[in-house]
């Protein structure tokens, strides 16, 4: 897989959009989005602006010239979009993936990071004990 797909995936997942919802925001049907994400189609260089500018990173990035994800904009990106940038390092490892839907899992349940706080505490002090 390209490095174009697996960051286009990366970027539609963490940002909770479907393959419909990113070809509407770009002018490009379900289909070919499937097809960048699976490396079946290479996207054009208007596609290639269009998702930089749709995910607000650089087309330098998605294209995998360089790993530094920068928002074009940042007066304009909101607070969370920053937050999220400052994770980087986890958002380039495939591993953290399941911590970050399970993040996602508790603000769908509208869970509190506090209710949750303890448990895992108790969970890494369990884990410190008896590695």
């Amino acid at each position: 897989m390209s490095v174009f797909a697996e960051r286009l995936k990366t970027l539609r997942d963490t940002k909770g959009q479907t393959q419909g919802e990113v070809g509407k925001a770009v002018g490009k049907s379900r289909e070919s989005v499937s097809k960048y994400e699976i490396g079946k189609r290479e996207p054009d260089t208007t596609a290639i602006a269009s998702i930089a500018k749709h995910f607000n990173v650089s087309a330098d990035y998605i294209l995998g010239l360089t790993d530094q994800l920068t928002a074009l904009n940042c007066e304009n990106a909101d607070l969370y979009c920053i937050e999220i940038m400052n994770f980087n390092e986890y958002l380039s490892d495939e591993g953290f993936v399941p911590y970050f839907k399970l993040a996602v899992k508790m603000k769908d349940h509208e869970l509190e990071i506090i209710e949750i706080d303890s448990f895992i505490s108790q969970l890494i002090e369990d884990k410190k004990k008896h590695p």
